[in-house]
């Protein structure tokens, strides 16, 4: 667990928690980041902040989607942050904000880089103190959204390598299809996910919440959640450039099929008129015609003058 009190440009890093944090007078913010690693830094909160049990089961461990609670005191959001590996396993991380008039708890089960570059960040300059809680609510769920819009753009970047191989005609269908049914998967699971925030991103920006937070505080969360709906929108197009994919793919092995019945379409062409002497000539009739040699030769630069002339006027049609 660490606990930083922000007043105005001055930054500070506590070793222990104020016993009365929601004294805080305006000029200063208390953020709380805690790591459910450990189990007693989660009581030792709760009895603190004198949290709702509902609260407190979730601090000490997140399921279900996406969740918005008020309290009045305080309110809860459980929000889900895209993982920023490259690895397709469709990893979420759960992060858990509970957010009162001058104080701010976050909890999560392992490092979460959207809250280590917000740390880093409002840890640097800034009057990050001026903030009440909700703003600060607010400005770190843009950072969220912003974690859903570069995993999109992964996925957007990934599609595009795919559509490059696919049209040269590189590495086997099947295992192309493979790649197009992951990503397809993981745009599905990320839609899903941010879809989830949309009623608690909508609670956010009703009036009532004003008690606890500011004017300012309830613009910032109505261009959140314009924020919100062209995050949606990316993972729309995503989803689009998935299905674009499968039509690369198709329209190239189309391609290759088209080649493929090319040649064989070619190569009955040349062998038909040959067989088709070769069948008259072979029937079983007597004929003095059969009683030399020199019919044999005629037959066969006759055969082979077909598909001379055969693939002459293919290569000028532009046929191979």
């Amino acid at each position: 667990m660490k606990a930083i009190l922000f007043d105005r440009e001055q930054v500070d890093h506590l070793d222990d928690l104020p016993q009365r944090p929601d004294r805080l007078n305006g000029s200063k913010l208390l953020w709380v980041d805690v790591d459910r690693g450990s189990g007693e830094s989660a009581e030792k909160i709760n009895s603190v902040f004198e949290l709702d049990d509902g609260t407190c089961e979730r601090l000490a461990s997140s399921s279900g989607r996406a969740h918005f609670h008020d309290f009045g005191r305080y309110m809860h959001m459980t929000t889900y942050s895209p993982s920023e590996e490259e690895a397709e396993d469709e990893d979420l991380i759960a992060l858990e904000c509970v957010v009162g008039k001058n104080w701010v708890i976050t909890a999560h089960d392992r490092p979460i880089p959207v809250l280590q570059e917000f740390s880093e960040r409002v840890s640097g300059s800034g009057d990050t103190g001026v903030l009440d809680g909700p703003a600060f609510l607010a400005t770190l769920l843009e950072w969220v959204l912003g974690a859903y819009s570069q995993a999109f753009e992964r996925v957007e970047e990934r599609l595009e390598e795919f559509d490059v191989h696919a049209m040269r005609g590189e590495g086997k269908p099947e295992d192309a299809i493979e790649r197009l049914v992951a990503a397809r998967r993981e745009v599905g699971v990320l839609r899903r996910a941010l879809a989830a925030h949309r009623s608690a991103l909508t609670a956010l920006t009703h009036p009532e919440l004003e008690a606890l937070g500011s004017d300012a505080s309830g613009e910032r969360f109505e261009s959140l959640l314009r924020r919100f709906e062209a995050t949606v929108q990316e993972a729309r197009d995503a989803r689009e450039s998935t299905v674009g994919s499968f039509d690369v793919l198709i329209a190239r092995t189309g391609h290759r099929t088209n080649s493929i019945m090319k040649v064989l379409t070619l190569t009955s062409v040349i062998l038909l008129p040959g067989a088709l002497i070769a069948g008259l000539m072979g029937m079983n009739f007597k004929l003095g015609l059969f009683e030399v040699t020199w019919p044999f030769y005629v037959v066969i630069a006759l055969v082979v003058g077909i598909a001379v002339v055969t693939l002459t006027i293919a290569k000028l049609r532009d046929w191979i």
